[in-house]
């Protein structure tokens, strides 16, 4: 049977998925909830990184129409990022 062949960066957001709900209960625990989600993501792109070189060693290579997609996806997340950043500094400022 032939495995199967995934692009590059396949299971990093897999991961991040499955970190995140486990992240929650130890900032629970810890007392500080909002640092909880953080501990996840962190758990989550570790297990990614993991999941991606046991399960796709051999990456396929992304055309460079999908590489220009994936780094306007980027660049739009991290504007809405930015600009969520932004809007709370200045209602932390206004208050």
């Amino acid at each position: 049977m032939q495995e199967k062949r995934y692009p590059k960066g396949h299971f990093l957001p897999i991961g991040m998925v499955m970190g995140l709900p486990l992240g929650i209960p130890i900032g629970i625990v810890l007392g500080i909830v909002a640092i909880g989600p953080a501990i996840g993501l962190i758990l989550g792109i570790g297990l990614g990184l993991y999941l991606e070189k046991k399960y796709n060693p051999e990456p396929l290579s992304m055309t460079p129409e999908e590489e220009s997609q994936r780094q306007k996806a980027i660049m739009l997340i991290g504007a809405i990022f930015l600009l969520g950043i932004l809007m709370f500094i200045f209602l932390l400022l206004k208050s």
